[in-house]
């Protein structure tokens, strides 16, 4: 396979999958994996698996039979590990300066692995532009951070059902995938369109009418999820502004025989109930526990945090 820096790949959305018209966040994120995980493969000679994929702000609504292209490039490698930067652009909506509008923005970590799933060592990528330099100077500094923040969020208790007044929601299913054996571990793209599915429902039965997605703070991966999977997806709200609704999206997944689930991934998003393109206002919703109080907490943490990544990635060259 030969070894190459950045990709570009082109998708169109199929109006009767998204009958409100637009590509939900879920779809988006997908696409972004793909592209990013074509990246770092082809970079890495072989399979790798997605660790993180966040810092995602979801700029500007998707239309369907609409010409997508989510493009992915190398910004910095580190021993078994690829990061990715990542963006979704509209070629047929331009902005002000005839250019296509970008819609999301996102930075994805891959870990290469072999044959049998464990790391591999990739050779190092160099950048060979000044933009590249300091991109790949952003990305090392950012995975620092973005690892510390995590860890500080997967410490918090989290409080039971019947003790909060939170809105929370969980699925149950077993994961499938069309014409895929048994056994096959399922690309991370899928298991973020769980968590996104699980966060609209949560925030749309808090606010009462159907939410969107405008943030994902980053999704952190801990397991594979293999088709025939138990999966259960628990999507919580930890914080409310006037506007806007803060959840924690978690993931366990396991064998159908076993009883206990093992963690698979962790997220936060930020879901609004956006009508003609505005924001509306949501019910108010305060913690009333130490509990509920700490993880509200780290929750605006992290956001604060990951809008400031954003905003950074954003004022970066572009691919």
């Amino acid at each position: 396979m030969r070894s190459r820096s950045s990709i570009t790949l082109h998708f169109r959305a199929e109006a009767y999958d998204h009958p409100s018209g637009y590509v939900d966040a879920g779809t988006v994120m997908s696409w972004l994996d793909k592209a990013g995980y074509a990246a770092a493969a082809t970079w890495a000679g072989g399979n790798v698996v997605a660790t993180y994929i966040g810092n995602m702000k979801f700029g500007h609504p998707v239309p369907v039979d609409t010409q997508i292209t989510a493009q992915a490039r190398l910004i910095y490698t580190e021993d078994t590990q690829v990061h990715v930067q990542g963006r979704l652009t509209l070629p047929d909506v331009l902005n002000e300066d005839g250019e296509p509008i970008v819609a999301t923005w996102v930075v994805m970590v891959y870990q290469a692995v072999d044959a049998t799933g464990q790391p591999k060592q990739i050779k190092q990528w160099e950048p060979r532009t000044e933009a590249g330099h300091r991109r790949r100077e952003v990305a090392k500094q950012r995975s620092i951070e973005h690892a510390r923040g995590e860890d500080a969020l997967g410490q918090i208790s989290f409080p039971e059902d019947a003790d909060t007044t939170a809105e929370v929601v969980l699925l149950c299913f077993i994961a499938h995938a069309a014409e895929v054996t048994p056994g096959f571990r399922l690309q991370a793209g899928s298991v973020m369109n769980w968590l996104d599915e699980a966060a609209f429902v949560c925030a749309s039965r808090w606010a009462g009418k159907p939410a969107v997605a405008v943030f994902a703070g980053g999704v952190q991966f801990y397991h594979g999820v293999y088709v025939g999977d138990i999966v259960e997806i628990e999507a919580r709200i930890v914080h409310t502004t006037e506007r806007s609704m803060y959840l924690v999206v978690r993931a366990w997944s396991g064998k159908p025989e076993q009883r206990n689930l093992g963690p698979v991934a962790q997220s936060i998003a930020i879901m609004v109930v956006a009508e003609e393109g505005k924001a509306e206002p949501i019910p108010p919703w305060q913690p009333q526990t130490e509990a509920e109080k700490q993880l509200q907490h780290h929750a605006i943490e992290l956001v604060s945090m990951r809008n400031k990544n954003v905003y950074e990635w954003s004022t970066v060259e572009t691919p």
